[in-house]
């Protein structure tokens, strides 16, 4: 049975420990504690993904394992973290994050364990990985090596909203580092100048951004020129972005891009670079999809209708997929993440813990 104070005081002990991504290795040693005292096989990489391995409780000797994971880290500001609870709820002071996004999947999947050690229910073996620099482009899971894993189905405690959530589909995401190098001068002589900027100037002006269709996005985040108020600037980065829940859509926009970029520097005597690096691949589930059914199944036991979802965002899942663990997303909670008015509801984090639970009982 989930234990509500402890749901509490876990997060509240937890979210008081500096964890901004990077910097995970505090939190990262006292989780790995929490797991080995219920029992688990515990250990921490050189990025500070903790693993953990719990034996099943009443089943086969073969029986699947399940793979639970969630992420430790934080975006900024998260250092020094007052949780406050009031009105049940978990906010932070005002002045940080509350690191619920992912502190919510973190204790939730620790108390659903716990509620299944101290039971005397049966359960499946678990296989846990708490990742580190998931905000920063899912470093933690691309690192962590999967070689001692044999799950096949597992669920990522990663998505806002109360719970109930099930993400269906994810985008492919491609990175454009675009750099356009041209010539410099004194800006009372401009005359044999390359002005860089303007060339990047006209080139985002021509480019399509935001919503793109139902499937896509792109962006353009920064822009980096200039040495001097009074010097034609040579030099021009841009850092942008192309996702897209469908391969061919993701292609065709990214091409269309390059294309404006390069037909605006043709002729100027600029030269451009534009490099597309794929930060993660997409996946897709249907509803009949075994592990999606047995979320939805656990769902309904708890008293949460399923509700069904496609995202323009990445997690973790996607490079579980990618390495063949069949994973789906789902919701735990938390709101108004990424920014100093993140929340929590203390009733969502009790039902997040009750799904891992349910998830897990044999």
């Amino acid at each position: 049975m989930i234990n509500e104070r402890r749901v509490v005081e876990t997060f509240l002990e937890l979210a008081q420990i500096d964890s901004p991504s990077g910097d995970e290795q505090a939190l990262a040693e006292r989780v790995a504690e929490k797991l080995r005292a219920l029992g688990a096989r515990t250990q921490i990489d050189a990025l500070f993904n903790v693993s953990a391995f719990l034996p099943g409780r009443g089943v086969k000797q073969n029986a699947k394992p399940l793979f639970l994971n969630a992420h430790t880290d934080h975006v900024a500001p998260a250092r020094g973290i007052k949780p406050v609870v009031a009105g049940g709820q978990i906010a932070s002071d005002g002045t940080t994050v509350l690191g619920a996004d992912d502190l919510a999947g973190v204790v939730a999947i620790l108390e659903g364990v716990a509620a299944l050690v101290e039971s005397d229910k049966k359960f499946v073996p678990l296989e846990i990985v708490f990742t580190a620099q998931e905000e920063l482009g899912l470093v933690g899971a691309k690192g962590l090596d999967l070689k001692n894993f044999t799950a096949k189905e597992g669920v990522v405690l990663d998505s806002g909203g109360p719970v109930g959530a099930i993400v269906l589909a994810s985008p492919t995401h491609n990175l454009l580092d675009i750099t356009i190098r041209g010539k410099a001068s004194h800006s009372a002589r401009p005359e044999g100048s390359v002005n860089a900027l303007k060339i990047a100037a006209d080139a985002l002006a021509k480019t399509k951004v935001g919503r793109l269709d139902r499937d896509s996005t792109a962006n353009f985040g920064i822009v980096r020129a200039g040495q001097a108020r009074n010097v034609v600037p040579d030099k021009v980065e841009i850092v942008g972005e192309v996702r897209s829940r469908q391969a061919r859509k993701l292609e065709r926009h990214t091409r269309a891009i390059k294309q404006i970029f390069d037909k605006t520097a043709r002729g100027t005597g600029a030269k451009m670079e534009f490099r597309v690096t794929r930060a993660y691949n997409r996946y897709e589930f249907k509803k009949s999809e075994r592990i999606v059914q047995r979320v939805a199944k656990a769902l309904k036991q708890i008293g949460c209708p399923p509700r069904y979802e496609m995202t323009m965002g990445g997690s973790d899942a996607n490079v579980w997929n990618a390495k063949g663990i069949k994973t789906v997303v789902v919701s735990v909670g938390y709101e108004q993440i990424h920014t100093t008015s993140e929340y929590l509801p203390i009733a969502e984090l009790v039902k997040a813990a009750e799904l891992v639970e349910q998830l897990a009982a044999a």
